[in-house]
């Protein structure tokens, strides 16, 4: 992917300053790697604010002025969008995931391929840990596969909603719970669980990541770590993590 953006006049202020990315917590391992490299090449310094996408849009409507924001749903970036406060001609999907029932690595539950037949809600007795679904998309994608499957009612009193996906899994590999529901990417990382079966995607919305550069950031580092995000340098780095 080229370079599709460049800096708009910015004033010696804006060229200044160093780029800050507000960016969903299901991307921490591959954001700060591309950052990392970017600094590296760009000898800037890149500030991190990691966090769900939902608290992250809300510090933006309430007057956080990052460089760029990463949403891991088209809602939270339509909600800025709607607000003014993106260069909604920046807006761009940049990768894709799947959401997976992970447990404990020690867990007596057996991996399976999924299949519509399956209870999978009663593989285990316990609490399903997922993402709070009112602002973290992991949990909103995780609550779209429990209503689809008709198992609402059967998991209502199980749900354990965590404040981000890293939090969900996390509650998982601890072992405070039997279960969850996070993103592929995220089990495949964790050496403390299991990926029990992997979910098809006609079970929620596509899990796309999106990206934007926020309204009146035109600094020459933040507009060229954004291009830099979408270059072949950094496929690589999405690719390693597991990232479609």
């Amino acid at each position: 992917m080229g370079l599709i953006f460049s800096a708009c006049s910015p004033n010696k202020k804006n060229a200044k300053k160093d780029p800050e990315v507000f960016c969903a917590a299901s991307l921490t391992d591959v954001i700060t790697e591309i950052s990392s490299e970017f600094e590296k090449e760009a000898h800037v310094s890149v500030e991190l604010n990691i966090a769900s996408s939902g608290t992250l849009a809300r510090q933006i409507e309430h007057g956080a002025n990052p460089s760029i924001f990463i949403s891991a749903n088209k809602k939270w970036m339509d909600y800025l969008n709607k607000l003014e406060l993106i260069r909604p001609e920046t807006e761009r999907n940049i990768a894709g995931n799947s959401m997976v029932l992970v447990a404990p690595l020690e867990s007596p539950m057996d991996s399976f391929a999924f299949s519509p037949e399956i209870n999978w809600p009663e593989l285990f007795k316990g609490r399903l840990s997922v993402g709070d679904p009112q602002h973290v998309p992991a949990g909103s994608y995780a609550m779209q596969i429990i209503k689809k499957e008709g198992f609402e009612n059967e998991l209502e009193l199980r749900l354990l909603p965590a404040k981000d996906v890293r939090s969900a899994l996390m509650v998982v590999e601890l072992g405070e719970v039997e279960a969850g529901i996070v993103y592929k990417t995220d089990a495949l990382k964790s050496k403390k669980v299991k990926i029990i079966t992997e979910f098809p995607d006609s079970l929620h919305e596509p899990v796309y990541y999106y990206m934007a550069l926020i309204k009146d950031q035109n600094s020459d580092a933040s507009v060229k770590l954004y291009n830099y995000i979408l270059s072949d340098n950094a496929a690589r780095i999405w690719l390693k993590y597991g990232f479609k």
